[in-house]
């Protein structure tokens, strides 16, 4: 499990080296990165945080495994003390007394199976329960920076807009200063 947060950690290392390594069109506003390498990167998320849920899920089976291996040993145990039972009871005149131990007995491996059984369940849900916070706080770490890249991105264009509006109100501003001074413009005939 440990392994697949630190699949995540080198995604986001690879998208600051990605983030390094683009080349700047506004310094501080707009840049461009290798898309392929982006997009590589952004389609490993899901896959890192698969593997934890993954990892639960085997959690999950190892558990009915250890249960039904319990089980199988405290069937051979029961079955084991039946068979001394009745051994003990054709040799001995005591019947009442071993009877008792071996129901004593049987009870305290069904027991000792039912603690085990409850042990492998609380632990298997705890893990569970961990991988799938895990995973949510992955996701949404994802969509936060995702949501910031976006908004960056936006106020970038936003700024961009408005160095064009810029320009196109001093060209159209000198137009009409020119026009005042008597100049006149041609516009050249295209063919």
């Amino acid at each position: 499990m440990v392994q697949e947060g630190l699949k995540l950690f080198a995604l986001y290392d690879k998208l600051q080296e990605l983030f390094e390594e683009g080349f700047h069109i506004i310094p501080s506003h707009l840049m461009i990165v290798k898309s392929k390498e982006l997009s590589r990167v952004i389609d490993s998320f899901p896959d890192a945080i698969d593997e934890g849920i993954k990892m639960a899920k085997m959690i999950l089976r190892n558990k009915e495994e250890m249960i039904q291996e319990a089980k199988m040993k405290a069937e051979r145990i029961i079955q084991e003390a039946e068979n001394e039972k009745k051994r003990i009871l054709d040799e001995s005149t005591l019947m009442r007394e071993v009877e008792e131990q071996a129901i004593a007995f049987r009870e305290k491996v069904i027991q000792e199976c039912e603690n085990i059984k409850m042990k492998a369940f609380s632990e298997a849900e705890s893990v569970r329960l961990s991988s799938s916070e895990e995973a949510l706080k992955m996701k949404d770490g994802a969509q936060a920076y995702a949501q910031q890249i976006l908004g960056k991105l936006e106020q970038d264009i936003n700024n961009l807009f408005q160095v064009v509006k810029n320009s196109q109100q001093y060209l159209s501003e000198m137009r009409n200063d020119n026009a005042d001074d008597g100049t006149v413009y041609q516009k050249s005939e295209r063919r």
